[in-house]
């Protein structure tokens, strides 16, 4: 099973390409679990809404429905943006909520119910760190899936093992 933390994903994937980039989550999970010599069972996608630019919500809650409705093996789910602060600048300072609990839960009890022999975990967050503990001690096997350039050490210790995709990897994936 392919897990993606897409707030952590996007960023830097964004820093690699230097913008935005259309990717096919369903060709990028197949040739993933085909470099690792599996067959695809399902992706899960993560992502957070927030309240204040009414746009960008509308638009993320259509990409999930998207990846819903649209994407074979696919289940996207959504947690939210927390308004924390004002920085020096006057702009909102955010926190995400819902999507690292979701993450963590569906790792774990996927473990547990025998639903996967090995997870693909693309994020460099090291909050999952008792989450990935918790599948490998049920003896599943869980990569860290790291974009290139991607500072992302300590989730690689914490990983039975890593790969690291380049702009090689990812062209054959676009949309």
């Amino acid at each position: 099973m392919v897990f993606i933390d897409g707030n952590n994903f996007e960023a830097a994937l964004t820093a690699l390409y230097g913008s935005q980039q259309r990717l096919d989550y369903l060709k990028l999970a197949e040739y993933v679990a085909a470099r690792r010599d599996g067959i695809l069972q399902r992706i899960y996608y993560y992502t957070a809404v927030g309240s204040l630019d009414k746009e960008k919500a509308a638009a993320t809650k259509l990409f999930i429905d998207h990846l819903n409705k649209k994407v074979p093996k696919c289940i996207a789910k959504l947690g939210y943006l927390s308004v924390v602060g004002i920085n020096a600048l006057g702009k909102p300072i955010f926190t995400e909520k819902g999507t690292d609990v979701n993450i963590a839960v569906d790792l774990v009890s996927l473990a547990f119910n025998n639903g996967y022999d090995e997870a693909i975990l693309f994020s460099a967050d090291t909050d999952y760190e008792a989450a990935i503990k918790m599948a490998r001690s049920l003896g599943k096997n869980v990569v860290a899936g790291v974009v290139d350039q991607q500072k992302a050490g300590y989730m690689k210790d914490l990983c039975d093992e890593y790969i690291t995709l380049k702009k090689e990897d990812f062209n054959q994936c676009m949309r």
